[in-house]
């Protein structure tokens, strides 16, 4: 009762008033329709009834894709911790109606109970149905023809996780973490994704991981190159490349054997303002012949947001005090130096991929105490999460110029809309809550695209249900 009566108390605030109201509404309408509509479209909740390895028994149990939507949704919406789950809380009714589910979690303790079940052949399992999506994707878009990017990267944990262990961690020195492997290609799609004790050197299984990309990619798909970061600069993984015919770029870390190299290099080309290109043939102090090396340096002054980085040598040296370095290695010969510094620069496009990952889709954050548990969270939402957003993004969302936009501006922009849910007739309505004539007529554009794409991800026939045990 006295709920009741606190709820009709009024106060003002200047000249408007404040109260309440029991109507269904929420804050994120364009989810509610855009999405919701997308995934119903592409057959997402069979996908999930057929390739998540986990079984519930009990008959207590609410349902997995109820769980696994939940933490998409979670994600989308800016989640970064299992808690978040909550977020939608008051608008909840809307969000079920729209999505078609009767119940959604909202407890923590439900998702990490429900990935503490993840054990490694679930994980392969869910792995291999989720590289199978993404190639799906791709086929479904029509690239025959990419370039695949390897990285590595480090997750910082903040608990006594396992496989959470003190190693190579440049901006948290001496905290756990993991460090995992993840391939992308260039067309963003992501292919593959391991997670890794924390302990890892950088280039342990690489060639492993690199042989499974290649394994599981179909054959209408042609590499044309393949980038990587400096953790896949080791002889054994260059050779390996090497002996197979795979043309690669890779970073190289600045060691003192690298800074020794870029002082003989005397002849530098000037590619833009501020910008240089020099090569060398070197053998690295790691390596067991030579290499091509390409050089790029950069002046600080003139581009003061200069990639690379300035080797501490470089800062007594007047002549290199301004210029910050960065190193690649190459088995091409034909092609410019200025072609292959140019040809590596998308690469930079997947690194704000990956912070994409971690910024706005909490990817690196969602984690339990078990460690394939956390890898089922990493899988579910650095491939199967992120590559259908992806998609959606591309094929609708994207601006005239062609550029794909980041989930931050999307849910900013457009999951974001005040909406109310309702009888309209015969049939619920959902109200979006948009003056704009020109924006309303944009939604109706993207529903209209949905509805043509003609993706079910359901009918694809190379994607088998797992084996349980």
């Amino acid at each position: 009762m006295k709920h009741q009566e606190d709820s009709k108390k009024t106060y003002k605030v200047g000249q408007v008033q404040i109260n309440f109201t029991d109507k269904p509404l929420t804050a994120w309408g364009g989810l509610c329709s855009v999405v919701a509509k997308y995934i119903k479209g592409i057959g997402f909740k069979k996908w999930v009834e057929r390739h998540i390895p986990v079984r519930e028994e009990s008959p207590n149990s609410k349902g997995i894709y109820e769980k696994v939507l939940a933490l998409y949704l979670t994600s989308l919406i800016g989640g970064t911790r299992f808690s978040h789950v909550g977020w939608l809380g008051h608008g909840i009714e809307v969000v079920k109606k729209c999505f078609g589910v009767e119940w959604l979690p909202q407890s923590a303790s439900v998702l990490t109970r429900f990935f503490a079940k993840f054990r490694q052949k679930y994980n392969e399992s869910l792995r291999k149905s989720a590289v199978k999506l993404a190639y799906k994707l791709v086929e479904h878009v029509k690239v025959t023809e990419d370039i695949l990017i390897l990285d590595s990267t480090v997750c910082v944990r903040y608990g006594s996780q396992e496989g959470a262990y003190k190693g190579y961690n440049p901006k948290k020195p001496g905290r756990p973490s993991h460090h995992p492997l993840k391939a992308i290609l260039g067309s963003g799609y992501v292919v593959n994704l391991w997670n890794r004790r924390g302990d890892t050197h950088s280039s342990h299984q690489c060639i492993l991981f690199h042989k499974q990309v290649l394994l599981e990619m179909p054959e209408w798909l042609k590499i044309k190159w393949t980038l990587a970061d400096s953790g896949f600069g080791g002889e054994n993984f260059l050779e390996y490349m090497e002996s197979r015919g795979h043309r690669y770029v890779v970073a190289l870390k600045i060691t003192a054997c690298a800074q020794h190299v870029i002082l003989f290099i005397k002849d530098w080309k000037r590619i833009a303002p501020g910008i240089e290109v020099g090569e060398a043939e070197a053998k690295l102090s790691t390596w067991e012949k030579f290499r091509r090396l390409i050089v790029i340096r950069q002046d600080s002054k003139v581009r003061p947001k200069a990639a690379g980085k300035q080797p501490y040598l470089f800062k007594e040296m007047e002549e290199y005090e301004n210029f910050r370095f960065t190193v690649l290695v190459t088995n091409d010969r034909e092609v410019s130096g200025e072609e292959i510094w140019a040809l590596y620069r998308p690469r930079a496009n997947v690194e704000n991929r990956i912070k994409d990952l971690k910024i706005d889709y909490g990817w690196d954050e969602f984690n339990v105490h078990s460690f394939w548990g956390t890898e089922a969270a990493m899988i579910l939402i650095g491939m199967v999460f992120y590559n259908i957003t992806h998609h959606l993004n591309r094929l609708v969302f994207k601006t005239e110029k062609g550029v794909v936009l980041k989930l931050k501006t999307l849910r900013m922009k457009v999951l974001a809309i005040p909406a109310i849910y309702g009888g309209g007739g015969r049939c619920p309505t959902l109200r979006l809550g948009v003056i704009d004539g020109r924006f309303r007529e944009k939604i109706l554009g993207w529903l209209e695209q949905i509805e043509r794409l003609g993706l079910n991800l359901f009918k694809c026939n190379a994607v088998e249900p797992p084996k349980t045990a």
